[in-house]
């Protein structure tokens, strides 16, 4: 399995440069509960993980915008990613559980 970075790096066309820097991504390429993830479930988490800090931004500011922008995308290649996964319905529904406050995604 490639690493998520690898697996966004194989992505056509390539996101711009500009949402690119948006992206930090653990050294171990873990999730946030600690645990490894696949790629779609370790999207998934950086993604919320932006939400949260474009929410817990006061007022309206482009700094919130971008992180706004990057919680979309990854989101976005998290359930773009389920598509290659054995248990694609599965894993799906997970991201929808993970993406409205219901659950985790592995």
């Amino acid at each position: 399995m490639l690493s998520p970075i690898a697996w966004l790096a194989t992505r056509t066309p390539p996101a711009p440069d500009e949402l690119k820097a948006w992206w930090r991504f653990p050294e171990d390429h873990t999730d946030l509960d600690g645990g490894v993830a696949s790629v779609a479930g370790f999207l998934v988490a950086r993604g919320l993980a932006h939400l949260d800090e474009a929410v817990a931004t006061p007022g309206r500011d482009r700094e919130a915008a971008y992180r706004l922008l990057a919680a979309d995308a990854l989101i976005t290649y998290g359930c773009e990613a389920a598509s290659e996964e054995a248990d694609v319905r599965g894993t799906l529904r997970e991201i929808l559980l993970r993406v409205s406050g219901g659950g985790a995604v592995a």
